[in-house]
């Protein structure tokens, strides 16, 4: 009566096996498709737009004084992370750990070598000491000093050589990347701060306050910036986040193959590029691959500290985790879940807790605490602009505080919102910036990522897998806290942290699906084949994107910074050449425009977008305002009347009727750029 029943239960675990394979497939269809039909690769418009951009194939004029000049920004960029890797490597050395692998001691030394400048000039600006003097004799001195281990790091460098196939791709998607960072800066956030603060330190020749609050953001990744704008200029700047790129992607290497074993790193590698905003941030002037890479560091190097127990991975877990600290606030939760991973360690012997748990807290700390000194130095302030009620601070009050959380925009306790959040996350239509796509891949893995992270399957896995997808579900269950208060946090790149520790657990995932492998249907190898269409669509939309910038024209010459930065940010940059026109002695005050990066004379950006209000709220009506304005020195204003009809509404009245009296009796008209912006001349 047994054989049966045996035969019965084989049966049904076939069939609840093959049941569950075509459920996934289903998913993953459903997945990539709903992604693609949001996120088209490209579109008729586009591609009229790049016939249009062929004509750019017919202005090349090859000029060597341009092609030296970015060779010069990527020569400066790898020169600062050169006496970088010198200097961290020096600081590696002092944990004293016995480091086998070379890749692992050039991604920490980087690590610790960038962090170390990024205090240092933070200290040299706080002292008054930003002069370009001051850092290119700190460079040579560096590099003089260092360069011998640096030298036989790279010697010992060894790693696993992709196969071609992927050799092709990476060199295909990573030319386009690095094209696009030679480009004068042009997004967002970096001309509003984190180009603009170095801007006017290093004019100022130190670290001062200035009525910009995202200055006063954590700024670990604005002093580098810093240090390579006084070397040579804001596109070597710039290319420190590329350099930060890499790095990232080679953690996600070398996670893959020392914490799961796996034999093919590269795999790691290639769903980690599976998400477009790792290249598109990569060009950018922001900081999040920074973020990125200290958090995963802090927690790649406190899995060594489980695996061998050796204090010292554990102090080190605890510096990067405090370089970490300057980069955002939101990064606090990297420390925190590194404390709760030592207390779960220790869970049956409290006591024995104590004194990793203080090393840990300590190191954290001090490594922290230099960019929280510096806010509380300059506006009375260490975690400015939140927590006004309590701590105060310059430049800030009541209404400013109330319009900045926006507390209460955001999704709420809605079950359903919440449920959806993955797939919304995915979709990106929800995103407030609307300028980065995480790729379908996370969303189709899911399933997967459940099943093996909460299943009994988790048994046979590598332990540090549980770890990291603990690490990813916190980072998301912190993100989601914030987009339950404010829609001002939907931003899909906040999440980069979390999702950069999934590429070597999905790769893993991918590798253990072969077991699942049948004659007629071979999961392992359908989602290999899932993987090159994914990486082909994306080089397919970076490519569509790409070709209209026409990089290569700045590159060789055929285009100037003006013209490049006009085709770029259009009236954007038309209205700053109209202020840079205007007497040195003007002073402009932005309303509805946070960027002033290109701005020559004294302006004073929108940077809250809430400055109108706020003057209405200081000073009342419009003919108040008005001398308010003139008492503090401004002579223009400059409206961004797109960003003004798209605030314009029935919360905004009072301010329409304000600003509409101010441009009826104390403003004149002195320059329309496009429709776009208006150039006022303040009156009597």
């Amino acid at each position: 009566m047994t054989k049966p029943t045996i035969k019965n239960d084989s049966q049904f675990s076939a069939w609840l096996k093959w049941g569950g394979v075509a459920l996934f497939v289903g998913w993953l269809f459903f997945s990539l498709s709903a992604y693609y039909v949001v996120q088209k690769p490209f579109s008729l418009p586009q591609m009229a737009l790049l016939a249009e951009t062929a004509v750019y194939w017919q202005r090349f004029p090859f000029l060597a004084a341009a092609l030296g000049r970015s060779l010069l920004d990527v020569a400066a960029a790898l020169w600062m992370a050169w006496f970088a890797l010198g200097a961290g490597l020096w600081l590696l050395a002092r944990f004293a750990l016995d480091i086998q692998s070379s890749l692992e001691r050039l991604l920490l030394g980087l690590g610790l070598g960038f962090g170390a400048l990024g205090l240092l000039t933070l200290f040299l600006g706080m002292v008054g000491w930003l002069e370009t003097a001051v850092f290119t004799a700190i460079a040579i001195l560096l590099t003089l000093l260092t360069s011998k281990q640096s030298f036989h790091l790279l010697r010992q460098l060894k790693w696993e050589r992709p196969s071609r196939p992927v050799a092709v791709y990476l060199f295909l998607a990573l030319g386009m990347a690095l094209s696009l960072a030679l480009l004068p800066p042009t997004s967002f956030d970096g001309l509003l701060y984190h180009l603009k603060g170095p801007k006017l330190f290093l004019e100022a020749g130190q670290i001062e306050a200035y009525d910009i609050f995202p200055l006063y953001f954590p700024s670990q990744f604005e002093m580098l910036y810093l240090f390579a704008m006084a070397l040579r200029g804001d596109v070597a700047a710039k290319l420190l986040h590329v350099v930060f790129h890499f790095m990232l992607a080679g953690l996600v290497y070398a996670t893959a193959r020392r914490h799961l074993k796996l034999q093919e790193g590269w795999t790691a590698v290639l769903f980690f590029y599976a998400m477009p905003l790792v290249l598109t941030l990569a060009g950018w002037a922001y900081n999040d691959l920074g973020l990125a890479f200290y958090q995963m560091a802090a927690v790649y190097t406190l899995l060594h500290w489980r695996q061998t127990k050796q204090f010292n991975w554990l102090l080190l877990s605890g510096a990067l985790a405090g370089l970490a600290m300057g980069f955002k606030y939101t990064s606090f939760i990297t420390p925190l879940f590194l404390a709760g991973l030592v207390l779960w360690n220790y869970r049956r012997q409290w006591k024995t807790a104590v004194r990793p748990l203080s090393f840990l807290t300590l190191i954290t700390a001090l490594v922290g605490l230099p960019m929280y000194i510096r806010n509380w130095i300059l506006v009375g302030n260490p975690v400015y602009p939140f927590l006004h009620d309590w701590l105060g601070g310059r430049f800030w009050d009541a209404y400013r505080a109330a319009s900045y959380t926006e507390s209460g925009t955001g999704i709420g306790f809605d079950i359903i919102a919440l449920l959806r959040l993955p797939y919304d996350v995915t979709l990106g239509y929800k995103d407030v910036t609307q300028d980065v796509q995480i790729g379908p891949l996370l969303l189709a893995f899911l399933p997967l990522l459940l099943l093996y992270g909460l299943s009994r399957w988790r048994k046979r896995t590598p332990p540090a897998i549980s770890i990291l997808l603990l690490f990813a579900l916190v980072q998301f269950g912190f993100w989601t806290l914030g987009v339950m208060s404010t829609k001002g946090l939907w931003q899909s790149r906040l999440l980069l942290s979390g999702f950069v520790v999934l590429p070597p657990v999905m790769a893993w995932i991918w590798q253990d699906l072969a077991r699942w492998d049948h004659p007629q249907f071979s999961l392992h190898r359908f989602l290999k084949l899932t993987l090159g269409v994914v990486l082909t669509l994306n080089l397919i939309s970076q490519f569509t994107a790409w070709l209209p910038r026409a990089p290569w024209t700045y590159a060789v010459g055929s285009d100037s910074p003006a013209i490049t930065l006009r085709h770029t940010l259009g009236a954007h940059f038309a209205a700053m050449e109209a202020i840079n026109d205007l007497p040195p002695d003007a002073v402009v005050a932005f309303l509805y425009e946070p960027r002033s990066y290109y701005c020559e004379r004294d302006c004073r950006p929108d940077s809250k977008i809430d400055e109108l209000g706020h003057w209405r709220y200081l000073y009342g009506d419009a003919a108040n305002i008005a001398n308010a304005l003139q008492e503090n020195g401004v002579s223009h204003i400059l409206l961004y009347q797109i960003g003004y009809a798209f605030m314009a509404g029935e919360e905004h009245v009072a301010d329409t009727a304000v600003l509409e009296d101010l441009q009826t009796h104390h403003l004149r008209p002195v320059a329309d750029i496009a429709g776009a912006y208006i150039l006022y001349e303040l009156q009597p």
